[in-house]
């Protein structure tokens, strides 16, 4: 069966605006350290055009290790000790402020300069704000201060308003005499989750023409 051009050409032009990304941002962050936290892990809720560029490929906008665009904990063994040794694993926790289908979750280094960073952490969550059970996902992190770091969940969408980010491990090694120093902390660089893409209005009424035209021809 056969369309014109001209309506395949429509068609062509309305699917990329099926793709466009937007972001889940967090509407509030409480962090299990916060009491002796060095920058706040409200710094993780800045959103896209505000803490990372809203256009493609979406990179941090502030620079990493700011205290202005970053989340890190004190150092309670002091340099060169191993946060997590120490401290155990701090754990975030997210609210999006309603019910929300997630698929992903993205992440933005600390610092590139340091061990400080973010290097592995595991997801929960929950509709009422209480979490039970073990990690429904986990993942590693990149360390860049500047690179979107997309994890898409292995276990399929979840409905959530609360996710708990439990952080299991830093970029701390060797002493964290380098290279990279540090690892007496833990940081972050920002936090969101990319909206599950629907189909635009444009092109469910272009596929609905197309069925329409199918039905007239047979």
């Amino acid at each position: 069966m056969k369309f014109p051009v001209s309506f395949i050409a429509i068609l062509g032009a309305l699917a990329p605006a099926a793709h466009a990304v937007t972001f889940y941002t967090p509407v509030s962050i409480t962090s299990s350290t916060s009491s002796s936290d060095l920058f706040s892990a409200n710094n993780l809720i800045q959103g896209p055009g505000i803490g990372y560029s809203a256009a493609e490929p979406h990179d941090a906008l502030g620079p990493g290790g700011d205290p202005g665009y970053s989340w890190v904990t004190a150092a309670p063994g002091g340099f060169p000790s191993d946060y997590i040794a120490v401290a155990g694993r701090p754990i975030l926790v997210l609210d999006l402020g309603s019910d929300l289908p997630l698929s992903e979750i993205s992440t933005w280094g600390y610092n590139n300069g340091n061990a400080n960073g973010v290097s592995a952490f595991s997801l929960r969550f929950s509709t009422t704000g209480t979490f039970s059970g073990g990690p429904v996902e986990s993942f590693t992190a990149a360390i860049s201060s500047t690179t979107r770091d997309s994890h898409p969940f292995t276990s399929g969408i979840q409905i959530a308003r609360f996710v708990e980010f439990t952080v299991t491990d830093n970029y701390y090694s060797g002493g964290g005499f380098g290279p990279p120093p540090g690892g007496d902390r833990v940081g972050l660089g920002e936090i969101s989750f990319q909206a599950i893409p629907e189909p635009s209005t444009a092109l469910l009424s272009a596929a609905a023409l197309l069925g329409l035209a199918r039905r007239r021809r047979a």
